[in-house]
């Protein structure tokens, strides 16, 4: 029987490491996951304010070609003006001018409102550009690192599954199915050690007549309190080796 327990001391260590390191490598996709979405929302945002921006440079570009056709249309009515024969003449070819004058005002107080909205959004945009590069290469590095730690943790888990599988083949069927009931219902943890007359796990005393006869390591017991396998951590020819 001091074998049996054996084992499952040894049992209950690999389950728990096992399970921690089962526990950190699930965590892994998930925080890739979070990476990609953090870089995705991103590029998003800076690619709706660059399509914003091309639009207004869009918008400048047109108002910049309807002031170039006012300024032609004024210097022709300019010439119109000296070469003017009649007061007629004279007369339509200066209010064709204060019309143009009017238009490329008008023109030039929209075309100032976009290129300060342009030179804004030149900025923002050039803020976003340099935060997804900034994320992207914080990003990359995290993302090598749990990759390699993914692989790492795959490795480790299978050979604790090996391991595992060859200390459970001698344990006894029906106290295998016992440990693997209480460890399901237990948090994980199914043999306790008792040290002092006390369970190590929920700390609760063992009775007297109880602990005396764990002592005597012939048969397998559970805690009182907590239900779990027990066995007497303070005995002189027990091991817990790995």
């Amino acid at each position: 029987m001091l074998e049996q327990l054996r084992l499952l001391v040894r049992l209950q260590a690999t389950d728990k490491t096992l399970f921690d390191l089962s526990q950190e490598r699930d965590t892994i996709p998930a925080r890739l996951a979070e990476l990609t979405r953090g870089e995705e929302a991103l590029s998003a945002e800076l690619a709706r304010e660059q399509a914003q921006l091309d639009e207004l440079l869009k918008r400048r570009g047109a108002l910049e070609e309807i002031a170039d056709n006012i300024r032609a249309r004024l210097r022709r009515a300019e010439n119109r003006l000296m070469g003017s024969k009649t007061p007629k003449e004279y007369q339509a070819a200066n209010a064709e001018i204060d019309d143009n004058k009017d238009a490329l005002k008008d023109n030039d107080n929209q075309l100032l409102e976009m290129m300060e909205l342009v030179e804004s959004l030149e900025g923002k945009v050039g803020g976003l550009k340099q935060r997804l590069k900034e994320l992207s290469a914080v990003s990359k590095k995290e993302r090598t690192q749990l990759e390699k730690r993914y692989h790492s943790l795959e490795s480790e888990v299978g050979r604790l599954e090996t391991k595992r599988s060859k200390l459970t083949g001698g344990v006894d069927p029906k106290l295998m199915k016992d440990y693997d009931f209480i460890r399901q219902a237990r948090d994980g943890i199914a043999i306790a050690p008792v040290s002092e007359g006390a369970c190590n796990v929920c700390h609760m005393g063992i009775p007297p007549q109880q602990f005396n006869e764990l002592q005597r390591m012939d048969k397998i017991m559970t805690c009182p309190s907590c239900r779990r396998l027990i066995y007497w951590a303070d005995a002189p020819d027990f091991a817990e080796a790995e």
